[in-house]
C-alpha cells in the first residue's frame, strides 16, 4: 500500500480532485494499492510528522511545511489536466522504488 498526501490551500475541493485524477492515472500504470489523504497546507506538517507519506502532491507552495525530504510533486498539471502522463510516470517510478 502506497501512502500519498494531496495538499492544497484549503484541503477541500482541489486536493480531492487531484487525488482522484492521480488515482486514475496511476491505476492505468498498474499501481492500484493507494491510500490518498487530502489536507490543507496548515495541517500538512502535522500529518507528515505523525504518518509520513511515501510521496506528496501539492497545488500550493510548501515553503512553510517541513516535508522531511519526502519526494513531492507539483500537481498543477493534474489539476489542469495538461501533460499529465510524464508526471504520472515520474510518480509511479518513485513509488515503485519503495
Amino acid at each position: 500500500m502506497y501512502n500519498i498526501l494531496s495538499i492544497c490551500g484549503s484541503g477541500i475541493a482541489t486536493s480531492t480532485l487531484v487525488a482522484e485524477r492521480l488515482k486514475d492515472g496511476l491505476e492505468e500504470l498498474g499501481i492500484t494499492e493507494l491510500n490518498i489523504q487530502e489536507a490543507n497546507v496548515s495541517e500538512a506538517g502535522g500529518l507528515i510528522q505523525n504518518n509520513p507519506p511515501d510521496i506528496i502532491i501539492h497545488t500550493t507552495s510548501l515553503e512553510s511545511v517541513d516535508t522531511k525530504d519526502i519526494p513531492s510533486f507539483d500537481a498543477v498539471p493534474i489539476l489542469m489536466n495538461i501533460n499529465t502522463e510524464p508526471l504520472y510516470e515520474q510518480i509511479a517510478e518513485v513509488l515503485n522504488k519503495k
